[in-house]
């Protein structure tokens, strides 16, 4: 049987434009209305595309922050160019074992020279999406720790940062770094201060810049002073954020991200401003004081209705200079006084002065409270051993003389123990030496024992 085709005849514009409409006006109300719907829908889907993950394929660009002659960090033996990359190296092999993802790197090595405009018109080349610019951190006075995320301060380029930065932040407390949050930074011209999230964001990329710890500061040695194999560490769960925070999946690595929860941040209105202001608060109390122990406690009372403090810590000293400060200690969130017992510093008056620190780095510094020098336990109790051993010495039979200190011998041998458990080499053979030094302590202390035994009986024969 034939079967007979269609058509569709193309209408007569020019004859529906001037053929009479059903309803007159009814109608072509009705039309406008349909029209204005539409365009509010297509705007309304605009605007949520704007606030969402671009579509896979993602294009991501990893940055090994500095590069050629600009080192970055100095701190020891190290420098920060170069721990940059093996960072992002050890970033992009990892994050290629996810599908959906095209990652490129802007140096591959440590000599190359690249201007952060860039790094950036490079990143907007390849069609990126995102722009993760990583970092090591020093600090004035090297009183900071901790790691941080820093992003732009504009639209979606916020909310998409700080999305991440969630992500990121979360896995690095886990190793146990502590979490200084994700913070914008404004320059004098009111645009973003950080020249690879600006130049970023003028590319149509959004920047991120890490930074995973201080070199300069105790509490974050243990975090990456086994070298290299603890810097890859760093680039790899980096890889995991992005992962997460992009939805991707691994066969290679059995993950599936897909339905991870990714944090949900409104696009401000307006420009999100760092925090300028420092704690309003910061008030000392003497306590007591127990000068046998040399511990003083203290009460501190802190806040800030602006932002979370951080720190805290304590000079002797007055507090004008950093250096002066023992070492921080994290503020408890959500707390606003503290009672602290500090160990005061022996033989010299002193200025006690506390400070703390919110999470823009600002800085209050406490009322001054003065302590009298405290005496000096130690070398008093040093002194009353070395008479007695004197004494002994001076009472031996038949006026020989026993040429002993055991107060200089004990403090001799513990210094010795002491500064042998403070090198950084401490090894199998240094507890060897310093079981020697025990045991010779000991024997020591048993000689000293047996002559005075020995006196005591002749006294009595006698």
């Amino acid at each position: 049987m034939e079967s007979k085709g269609f058509f569709v005849k193309k209408p007569d514009l020019l004859h529906l434009k001037t053929q009479k409409l059903p309803g007159g006006f009814l109608a072509a109300f009705l039309l406008l209305l349909v029209f204005l719907f539409m365009v509010v829908v297509i705007a309304g889907k605009t605007a949520a595309v704007a606030t969402s993950l671009p579509a896979a394929p993602f294009v991501v660009v990893i940055d090994p922050g500095h590069g050629g002659e600009n080192l970055g960090a100095r701190y020891g033996d190290l420098v920060e160019k170069e721990m940059n990359l093996i960072v992002a190296q050890a970033m992009r092999e990892e994050l290629e074992k996810y599908e959906g993802v095209i990652v490129y790197l802007t140096r591959e090595d440590s000599d190359t020279d690249i201007s952060l405009s860039e790094r950036a018109e490079f990143a907007a080349s390849v069609g990126a999406d995102y722009l993760f610019s990583l970092h090591f951190n020093m600090s004035e006075g090297q009183i900071l720790f901790g790691a941080e995320v820093w992003v732009s301060a504009f639209d979606e380029y916020y909310a998409r940062g700080h999305a991440f930065g969630q992500i990121q932040m979360a896995l690095l407390s886990e190793m146990g770094l502590f979490d200084r949050g994700i913070k914008t930074r404004l320059s004098d011209r009111d645009d973003d201060f950080y020249g690879i999230i600006r130049q970023s964001r003028l590319q149509g990329v959004v920047g991120i810049l890490i930074e995973y710890c201080h070199l300069d500061h105790v509490n974050d040695y243990p975090f990456y002073h086994y070298g290299a194999f603890q810097w890859r560490g760093f680039g790899r769960l980096s890889a995991t954020a992005v992962a997460q925070y992009l939805q991707l999946s691994s066969v290679a690595l059995g993950v599936d991200y897909s339905d991870f929860a990714v944090p949900l941040v409104e696009v401000p209105g307006e420009i999100v401003r760092p925090i300028l202001t420092p704690p309003d608060v910061c008030r000392l109390e003497l306590l007591e004081i127990d000068e046998k122990s040399r511990t003083a406690v203290f009460r501190l009372t802190a806040a800030d209705a602006h932002a979370p403090l951080f720190y805290y810590g304590f000079s002797f000293d007055g507090g004008e200079d950093l250096a002066t400060y023992e070492v921080l200690e994290v503020f408890p969130p959500g707390e606003s006084e503290l009672i602290v017992a500090v160990i005061l510093p022996e033989g010299r008056d002193l200025k006690v002065a506390a400070m703390v620190i919110n999470s823009f780095d600002r800085k209050t510094v406490s009322n001054i409270i003065e302590v009298a020098a405290l005496e000096v336990m130690e070398e008093e109790l040093l002194t009353m051993a070395d008479d007695e051993a004197d004494i002994v010495a001076e009472e031996a039979d038949n006026g020989e003389i026993i040429e002993i200190s055991l107060a200089e011998q004990t403090q001799t041998l513990m210094e010795n123990h002491t500064n042998l458990i403070n090198t950084d080499t401490f090894d199998a053979y240094s507890w060897l030496i310093a079981g020697i030094l025990s045991l010779k302590l000991l024997v020591l202390i048993i000689l000293i024992s047996r002559v005075l035994i020995m006196m005591r009986r002749r006294g009595k024969r006698q």
